[in-house]
C-alpha cells in the first residue's frame, strides 16, 4: 500500500531520474552527431556519463522512503528494508539537522532541515534520512504519539 505519504518521495525519484537523463541524452547526442573537436567529445562523454549515473541512481533508489501499514511501518533506504511495529515505538519527534545547501568555489552553505526521529521502547533513536513535511507528520501523528523537541 503506497499512500500519499510515500508517493511524494516516489514521484521525486522518478522525476529526478528523468531530469538527469535528459542532459545525459543531450550530451551523448552532441558527442555522436555534432561536429566537435576532441575536447568537446571528452567533455560530452564525461558530462553525459555523470548525468547518466545520477539518473540511474535515482531510478534504482526511487522507492526509498517511509511506508505506513496497519500494524507498523517500513523504512526503505538504499534497498534495505527495516520493519518496525507500532507497539515497539514510544513516540516520534521532528528534529532539525544541518544539511549541505550549496557549495561553490567561494563558500559552502548549510541549512537546517526537519527530519523525523523515532524513539523506540528500548530507548534507541532512529533518525530518518529524508526531510519531513507537514503531510508526513500528520500521517505519522495519526498512528503515533508526537513529542515536540526543544
Amino acid at each position: 500500500m503506497l499512500g500519499a505519504f510515500t508517493s511524494e518521495a516516489y514521484r521525486r525519484g522518478i522525476f529526478l531520474g528523468v531530469f538527469f537523463a535528459i542532459p545525459a541524452v543531450i550530451l551523448y547526442g552532441v558527442m555522436l552527431f555534432a561536429e566537435i573537436d576532441q575536447l568537446g567529445v571528452q567533455m560530452s562523454l564525461v558530462g553525459g556519463t555523470f548525468f547518466a549515473l545520477l539518473a540511474a541512481f535515482q531510478f534504482i533508489f526511487k522507492e526509498d522512503g517511509l511506508y505506513l501499514y496497519e500494524h507498523g511501518l517500513e523504512i526503505v533506504h538504499f534497498k534495505r528494508k527495516k520493519t518496525i511495529l507500532y507497539k515497539d515505538i514510544r513516540y516520534f519527534t521532528i528534529t532539525s539537522n544541518w544539511t549541505l545547501a550549496g557549495a561553490s568555489s567561494f563558500f559552502i552553505s548549510f541549512r537546517k532541515s526537519p527530519h523525523i526521529g523515532i524513539r523506540m521502547m528500548d530507548e534507541r533513536m532512529i533518525r530518518l534520512f529524508f526531510e519531513a513535511n507537514q503531510h508526513a507528520a500528520n500521517e505519522l501523528g495519526a498512528r503515533l504519539t508526537y513529542v515536540k523537541s526543544y
